[in-house]
């Protein structure tokens, strides 16, 4: 028989927040229903039945499958004791913006199914006991009442079974789940203090009985975070992206300090991806000047849990608020991840997410990975450039010495490549690839400098 366990939202709200702060999260992952349940145990009964659950296989998601998104703006007081304090009510501390995001479904409930799982009359009372100990399941305003069964009928029809998919199936989502060892870890976690999502493991899901399009190949990188350029600054020609992405690169390792990640600096990273330091264009439109936006950080999909909770401790938690570009020069900077406007500054855009795109046109050019020679041309070194930075090998490459499209650099500035780097041809290139891919798309010698970044190609879509 099964397990299902339901969650009904008391003020027919769930607050989570996803992957990116500004999106919320939904479906709800079963890890965040699983922490709440560890939050809640008080005794060894609790956790051995929480060792058995997290031994149960993977589990089902029943939810609504569109849930509207509200957003919540509010001060908060922060923990930082300062001498000059804003607070009216507490001396010494300043009240900072927050924003919360939620999801207001149409049923204001979701059941976690375990569909294989025998549990005995003991297990099950127990499990019963520990979630009604359960005040809220993601932030603490995200009241729940919690109900065990040990079965469950066919989902209405205003709910959709999210179920983990096979080998070649098209995924809707990627949801964080518990596995065996998993209790034990999140007490390490907590003992360490660390988040929970630092021993987090995801899978993809898809609809039960869905016949979708196929599916979007992932990049290398899982995430931007971008730097947008305060309103009232001079925007840098594009083509001074090189000087830009290497102040930020020095910006962001001398932030860390000790001990930088090799993700970061890029030594020692052997044959894993790096982090992409990025120079955002406004560029892809009729009236695209090529200028320079903000800045931004590709974060490689498999870059190390404790690296990237360092690094977003250091550039996000604790924003970088300027960028040193001479030492009479520094660029005031802003980071806002609700930001929706310019297009050419959310992740969304660079990233073609979350449906991917097929087509791509560089706006910075792909500087070859070596010379052309008789055996391979610059055509087909482009080819591979694409397969040798992470992304399927593309069914259609068209290059070009010049930029294809509007406010793309056609070279970096002269004197801005690194000393000691090796210069090779450099071209323009749009690219079809037999699937919609997700970016951001950098490839080519340099491409961790911002040299040969891609942009979504909406007129060839």
């Amino acid at each position: 028989m099964p397990v299902a366990i339901t969650v009904r939202l008391r003020t027919g709200r769930y607050e989570a927040a996803g992957m990116r702060p500004s999106h919320v999260e939904w479906p709800p992952h079963p890890a965040r229903l699983f922490c709440a349940l560890v939050a809640s145990a008080v005794d060894d009964d609790d956790w051995a039945v929480l060792r058995w659950l997290e031994t149960a296989g993977v589990p089902e998601v029943w939810a609504c499958q569109a849930a509207g998104q509200e957003v919540m703006d509010g001060y908060v007081v922060t923990n930082a004791i300062e001498q000059k304090g804003g607070s009216q009510f507490w001396p010494g501390r300043t009240n900072g913006p927050r924003s919360r995001v939620s999801a207001v479904p149409q049923v204001p409930a979701f059941t976690v199914v375990w569909a294989h799982v025998a549990p005995d009359a003991d297990a099950l009372a127990q499990l019963r006991r520990l979630a009604r100990r359960v005040p809220y399941v993601g932030r603490a305003t995200s009241t729940a009442i919690l109900s065990v069964a040990p079965e469950i009928g066919l989902p209405g029809p205003e709910w959709t079974r999210y179920v983990p998919s096979r080998i070649g199936e098209h995924a809707h989502t990627e949801l964080r789940i518990p596995y065996p060892g998993y209790t034990d870890q999140l007490q390490r976690a907590y003992a360490d203090g660390q988040r929970a999502w630092a021993v987090a493991r995801s899978i993809p899901y898809t609809v039960a009985g869905s016949t979708a399009k196929p599916a979007a190949a992932a990049g290398p990188f899982s995430d931007l975070v971008v730097f947008r350029f305060e309103p009232r600054v001079v925007r840098p020609a594009g083509d001074s992206l090189l000087t830009l992405t290497a102040r930020l690169r020095q910006a962001v390792i001398q932030r860390i300090g000790t001990d930088v990640p090799a993700e970061v600096s890029g030594h020692g990273a052997d044959d894993r991806k790096h982090l992409g330091y990025l120079a955002l264009l406004n560029s892809g439109h009729d009236d695209a000047d090529g200028h320079v936006l903000g800045v931004a950080l590709a974060v490689p999909r498999e870059m190390a849990p404790h690296a990237l909770d360092r690094l977003l401790a250091r550039t996000v938690d604790d924003p970088i608020r300027r960028l040193t570009i001479r030492r009479d020069q520094t660029i005031a900077l802003d980071h806002d991840p609700y930001l929706t406007s310019p297009l050419r500054l959310t992740p969304e855009w660079w990233m073609a997410a979350p449906q991917g795109s097929r087509s791509w046109v560089t706006v910075a050019p792909l500087m070859l990975d070596r010379y052309p020679s008789r055996k391979q041309d610059a055509h087909s070194l482009v080819f591979q450039s694409l397969t040798t930075a992470g992304y399927p090998e593309p069914e259609e490459v068209e290059i070009s010495p010049a930029a294809l499209t509007q406010g793309a650099v056609s070279r970096p500035r002269q004197g801005t490549i690194p000393q000691g780097r090796p210069v090779r041809p450099m071209v323009h290139a749009r690219v079809t690839f037999a699937q919609p891919v997700i970016g951001p798309v950098l490839a080519g010698s340099m491409r961790y400098l911002g040299l040969g970044l891609f942009m979504p190609d909406r007129s060839n879509s």
